[in-house]
């Protein structure tokens, strides 16, 4: 608060205590007092008066600016009213309870919608648990069916077990954060896992991919939810025309000295129009090409950029259409901003 602002604020005291000093010294005059003792008079109460309008702007000063700054660094800024000083005025006093009153009313609200999201994911898991046995059990009834329908029932059937394990992630989506391990794994045994995750749905498409990433090459991730990060890039390649999939991995080095390892999830598809590339992590975003296929939703690329946010990893999408795609991971290579707890690796990392 400035003092301009202050003296705005209290524009209509100043004004009567400026008449009150006025009227003193015009009484004082009438009453035949000595103008030295009018002008000594007219001069203490002016020092008074604005001694102590000095004393409440310091005070006023003080409980807004705090509670300003308190609202900008605060994550949840209802919780103003447990941080902020006490106030010193009756003014004060009435914005306190205002921000009271508003922060219990928007922690029940936030309550309420923690216990529905958490509701709301326990029926999800619940449901993912249910609906996994028959699943199994129809995996076991397709073995004993004839070809060529026992491969077309395997396909359906790996179809609806991944878009199950999407249904289970997207509800898992907003707590993750606590359901991660981070550890030194080989880039190679993910890209190769999700490989064999999907070899039924590649060879389908007709997609052949090509892992050139050496043995060596190690990251610090958590592997499941990287594989499935991974696997939604390898599905949307598969799904829009990529005959080829190639995986590559590189080492670089920003500006800030930080290093990362690169993945790179190329093909050559049909590509993402120009209008659309920026979009496509948008929740539920089909674009043109999804606009061609009635099952895609939209929700595979938010999955996995949602993931790679709270994972600490970095993705980022470059197309042509009609040419192709490729999709970036990258990989931090300092992982100590993570809790050390989280962290565990085969080698000894320091």
């Amino acid at each position: 608060m400035r003092v301009f602002e202050y003296a705005r604020s209290k524009a209509v005291p100043l004004v009567i205590a400026a008449f009150a000093i006025a009227s003193a010294c015009l009484i004082a005059v009438v009453c035949g007092c000595p103008a030295d003792a009018v002008c000594l008079m007219a001069a203490v109460l002016a020092i008074c008066a604005v001694a102590a309008c000095a004393i409440d702007y310091v005070r006023t000063k003080r409980f807004y600016n705090q509670a300003n700054e308190l609202a900008d660094k605060l994550e949840h800024p209802y919780q103003l009213h447990s941080l902020i000083d006490e106030p010193t005025s009756p003014d004060q006093v009435i914005v306190f309870e205002a921000l009271r009153a508003m922060g219990v009313a928007s922690a029940e609200e936030v309550a309420q919608a923690n216990a529905k999201t958490d509701e709301h994911r326990e029926f999800v898991e619940g449901w993912v648990h249910g609906v996994k046995a028959p699943l199994a059990s129809c995996e076991l009834i397709a073995e004993r069916v004839a070809e060529p329908e026992r491969s077309q029932l395997a396909s359906e059937l790996d179809r609806i077990e991944r878009k199950v394990d999407a249904a289970l992630w997207y509800a898992r989506s907003d707590c993750a954060n606590g359901d991660y391990v981070i550890r030194e794994v080989a880039l190679v045994d993910i890209v190769r896992q999700v490989c064999r995750d999907n070899a039924r749905f590649l060879i389908e498409q007709g997609c052949i991919p090509d892992v050139g990433i050496d043995d060596d090459v190690k990251v610090f991730t958590d592997k499941k939810q990287a594989v499935f990060i991974v696997t939604q890039l390898v599905e949307n390649a598969a799904k829009y025309g990529a005959s080829y999939l190639g995986f590559t991995a590189e080492r670089a080095t920003s500006a800030e000295g930080s290093g990362h390892i690169a993945l790179h999830v190329e093909d050559d598809g049909r590509g993402i129009p120009a209008e659309d590339v920026s979009r496509v992590f948008e929740r539920g975003f089909t674009g043109t090409r999804g606009r061609e296929d009635a099952a895609s939703t939209g929700m595979g690329l938010y999955l996995a950029a949602r993931l790679c946010e709270q994972l600490g990893l970095g993705l980022s999408i470059t197309s042509t259409d009609g040419e192709g795609t490729c999709a970036t991971v990258t990989f931090p290579l300092d992982r100590r901003r993570f809790d050390a707890g989280a962290v565990e690796s085969d080698t000894s990392v320091r």
